[in-house]
């Protein structure tokens, strides 16, 4: 199946039955901005951040890096305005084709223009089972407090397999992944404007 942000075509559940989770997808949407606010439109980011064992990040996968590095963690592209139908952005984890030293993957929402995330108009974020469409985790974003950036989920290896947890559970390392997603986050957007000034043209003074 391709990897893509239009709506996928669930495979149907039994009552009471849950998918194993193998293949794993965040999808974050948000409606485009009204008015005069179009001229600086909300845009929000969706990211993950990959923890080893020791709790040390390996990887951050974001707009700016979209793939980590074997492949099995894919970010489908940049959304700048929220203008898609179905999810502007979306975050695939392929489980088992993980490396063996990722432990935990925290998946972040965040705002790349400093705004809170509930500013954004409909913003709402979901982690589900990419075959099932099974949701784990739906959240109306519009509902935080004044947060810029926000852990929606953490996916823990443990003996058994993988556990999803939409609440925090390790305060710490929450607050450690939501400050290396914003950084590689920011870096990602100094690039990019920089990227455009060339393009435009512009020489500094």
């Amino acid at each position: 199946m391709p990897i893509g942000n239009s709506g996928i075509a669930g495979v149907p559940l039994q009552e009471d039955e849950t998918p194993e989770l193998k293949e794993v997808v965040m999808g974050l949407h948000w409606d485009p901005s009204e008015g005069d606010a179009n001229v600086h439109p909300e845009n929000l980011d969706a990211l993950c951040v990959l923890f080893d064992r020791e709790q040390q990040v390996v990887e951050i996968i974001h707009p700016g890096n979209p793939r980590s590095s074997n492949g099995s963690v894919v970010h489908t592209g940049d959304s700048r305005t929220g203008a898609s139908q179905w999810d502007d952005e979306r975050i695939f984890v392929f489980l088992e084709a993980l490396p063996a030293d990722v432990m935990t993957l925290v998946f972040i929402v965040a705002s790349a223009s400093g705004k809170p995330i509930r500013e954004a108009r409909g913003a709402s974020c979901h982690i589900s089972d990419h075959a099932t469409e099974y949701q784990w985790v739906n959240m109306e974003l519009t509902t935080l407090d004044t947060q810029t950036t926000y852990c929606v989920g953490t996916l823990s290896r443990s003996r058994t397999g993988w556990e999803l947890a939409s609440t925090a559970q390790d305060l710490n390392r929450d607050h450690h992944a939501q400050s290396a997603a914003l950084a590689a986050l920011r870096q990602f957007e100094f690039a990019r404007s920089h990227e455009l000034i060339r393009a435009a043209g512009i020489k500094p003074e």
